[in-house]
Parts: structure tokens; sequence; C-alpha cells
């Protein structure tokens, strides 16, 4: 499947670059240096071992376009340039696809390749197929289809289990023909079935063999229904419920409203119920599970100078029991600090929070600093809280708008790292260009 794929990208490409002849080139690329020394081991005596690490990561975003056609890409690499941990070289393609867009008159949208598929109960990679058709006299009629195999875990190209095994499909369909209004209907059809392994087991005379493990596919199916409205462009309403066809269950429902009081004011409240997504002949079948319900309510006053302050309340109601949660704080696009507590069912913890950004040069030299400290307790079984502390300062260079350069140091201490340091450093270009 990999070969096919592949040059089956390969000749679309070819194809579309030659008849569209590309006009823009958009891409950007960063490259990014992270340090670190790891404790190996402790002796009997006591004395530790470590090893220094440095890791080198790389991200590529690459778009060719030109009229109603495009080339897309984005891609992340990594390496271990100093001491080698796992497989010391990875790679991971997130999107190539080639993409057409409002083709036939504005009819249809296609995209064929590598691409994340967002069509309301389905959220995911996948390799394959995406149409969006568009009908109405204002489009207000909209019905999307996708289909493909499941992109594999470590987002290479490779190890594709037979089709029948990996694969998902499913469709959706939106209405806007009332203004500010959507609602959308979806369907989805996904399963994956798991690598097989070799396992020791006692045949008849309780003798130990090795046999192939091979488990059943692995199938969700879902079907869901998601609102928006928006009410004078001040207040909104957001809903959805899921619904689990396997198991004959509601799976997800969720709603929550934006109310804009007046000018300053914002008043906010979301109700959540969550049934346990257990994927279809999965062994989390024969262990006990429950639903819970999660309530919060929030309000926000915006001052004319920018500074939000605002406060959260929450509850999550599990079978018998339930975590509360408040949180309230000072936020502005270039500082802010905040408050967060929980306590109940989820653990007793108690968190603060604060950012700094700040302009020392004009364009050209940023500052930003993090600091957070935390008292959290270790199960039910202690009564003591633990602490920890961390943080980190940075800077980001624009010699100018196209390059930019990053230089982070970090640090954290708690109970099981008593002190640990890192030092991140990058570099990051982006280029547009017409022809």
């Amino acid at each position: 499947m990999k070969k096919y794929f592949t040059a089956f990208l390969v000749i679309l490409f070819l194809l579309s670059a030659s008849y569209i002849r590309s006009q823009t080139i958009n891409a950007r690329f960063s490259t990014y240096f992270y340090t670190w020394n790891r404790l190996d081991s402790v002796t009997a005596s006591g004395s530790e071992t470590y090893t220094n690490h440095l890791q080198g990561y790389q991200n590529l975003l690459f778009d060719v376009s030109s009229k109603k056609w495009s080339f897309n890409t984005f891609l992340q690499t990594d390496e271990d340039v100093v001491n080698k941990i796992g497989r010391g070289f990875g790679y991971r393609f997130y999107n190539l696809y080639v993409k057409g867009s409002n083709l036939f008159d504005n009819l249809l949208d296609l995209r064929i390749g590598r691409q994340f598929v967002a069509a309301g109960v389905y959220k995911g990679n996948t390799d394959g197929l995406y149409m969006k058709l568009k009908l109405g006299n204002n489009k207000e009629y909209q019905v999307i289809a996708y289909g493909g195999e499941l992109t594999p875990l470590t987002y290479e190209f490779g190890k594709y289990p037979k089709l029948q095994d990996n694969y998902t499909f499913g469709g959706q369909f939106l209405y806007y023909g009332v203004r500010n209004l959507m609602l959308g209907l979806s369907y989805s059809m996904k399963n994956r079935k798991p690598d097989s392994y070799y396992a020791l087991r006692a045949d008849s005379l309780f003798n130990a063999n090795e046999v192939l493990i091979e488990t059943d596919s692995k199938a969700d199916q879902l079907a869901g229904l998601d609102f928006n409205y928006s009410f004078l462009n001040k207040h909104n309403f957001y809903g959805k419920a899921y619904f689990d066809v396997n198991r004959q269950k509601f799976s997800l429902g969720e709603f929550n409203t934006s109310i804009l009081v007046n000018k300053n004011i914002r008043f906010s409240a979301d109700f959540t119920y969550r049934e346990p997504q257990i994927s279809y002949n999965t062994i989390f079948w024969v262990f006990t599970h429950s639903t819970n319900k999660e309530l919060e309510g929030g309000l926000d006053y915006l001052f004319d100078c920018g500074i939000n302050v605002y406060g959260r309340v929450g509850n999550v109601f599990y079978d018998g029991d339930n975590s509360l949660k408040l949180q309230f704080g000072v936020s502005h696009s270039s500082y802010g600090i905040s408050f967060i507590k929980y306590s109940g069912y989820s653990g007793a913890s108690d968190g603060v929070n604060a950012y700094l950004s700040h302009e020392l040069i004009k364009s050209k030299l940023i500052l930003s600093s993090n600091l957070n400290y935390s008292r959290y307790r270790l199960g039910t079984f202690s009564t003591e809280k633990l602490n920890a502390f961390a943080g980190s300062l940075g800077f980001t260079w624009r010699p100018e708008p196209r390059i930019s350069v990053d230089a982070q140091g970090q640090f954290i201490t708690n109970e099981i790292y008593k002190y640990d340091t890192r030092f991140l450093v990058g570099f990051n270009y982006w280029l547009f260009s017409k022809f």
C-alpha cells in the first residue's frame, strides 16, 4: 500500500503542477535543538551516572498554489545528535495532499492524500479522499464525504495493515439556511486492527508453547448532531450529541453558551455528559466503568485597556462522588496571573501560574517568561501536600520579518526531580512568493 499511495501522490502532484503553473509558494521552516542532562543509574554506594543529550527537531510547511489548486505538506523530523535514545531518528508526515477549491463553478472542494479530517463525530488523520459538495442558491446545503486508510500511529508511510483491517469512512450534512445558524448531522466508521504478537500459552498438558496472538479489529461507529447559533453577534450557543452505534448508548453530550451582558461583562456556562469511549471488541469492556457529568460557569470583565478579569467554577459529577474546580485570574496579551484549585474525587491541588511577554526592541527582540507553583497530594493515602515549582525564560530575535531566532531556558523542581534544567534554541524562516 505504501508504494502505491506515494506513487499516486507524486504523479498527481506533477500532473497538477504542469497544468496550473504555480503562482504562489508559502513555506515555513524551523529547526530546534533541545539539550538536557539525564540521570541513568544510582549505584549501591549512592554515586550517580549521568548522560548529556542533544535532540534536534525540524518542521517544514510547504504549499504551492495557483487559482483553484494547491499542493500542501507539513513534515516533522527529529534526531538524536548526542547519545541515541530509542530509534535515534524519526519523521512524521502530518499533511501531504493535493487540494482543489471551488471546482465546477464553486460546487466542489476536494482533497486527496494525507490530511486531517474534521467532520462532526470524526476527527483524525486519514490517507485518502475528502469531498465537500455545496448546493443551493447560497450554498446553504453542504454534503461532506471522506474515506481511506487510517494514518499509521507513527505518521510514517509504511506498516499499513490490509485495507479491511485499517480504514475509516463517513460523512456529514451541514445546513446554513438560517442566518447565523449551523446544523450538522454526521456519521463515521473507524476500524483499526492491532499488530499481532507472539506470547507463551499453556496447552492441554500445561506445556508452555509460543503462540501467535491475533486480536479482532477494533471498530468505532458513531452518529452525531452539532449546532451553533450566534444571536445579534453578541451571544453564542453551541451544542453536540453523539451516539455510539455499536454499543447502542448515548456517547457524548455538550452544551455551552456565552452571553454578552454589556460591552464589558460576559457570562458563560457549559454542561458536558461523557460516556467512556470504548472501542468494540476490546479488553476494556470487562472493566467497570461509568459516566460523568461536568457543569461549569464563568464570568469575564474586560476593561477598555485590554485587561480581562475572570472567574470560573466547575464541578465533575462521578458515580457517588464529585470533584470541584475553582479558577480566577487576570489576563492580558502581554501578561497575566491565575490561580486554580482542585478538590474532591480527582485529587487535591492548588496552583498559581504567571506569564510575561515584553517587546524589548520594537519588532526585533521579545522577552517571554513563565512561572508555575503548585501544591498537590498523592492520592488519599497521603495527608501532606507536596510542592512543585517550574519556570522558563526566553528571547525571540527577529533580524528581519521572515527570520526569527528563539532561545529558552527551563527548570523544574519537585519530589521526583530535585533540580532539572533544560535549554532550547531554534531558528525559523518564512517564505511567501508570487510568480
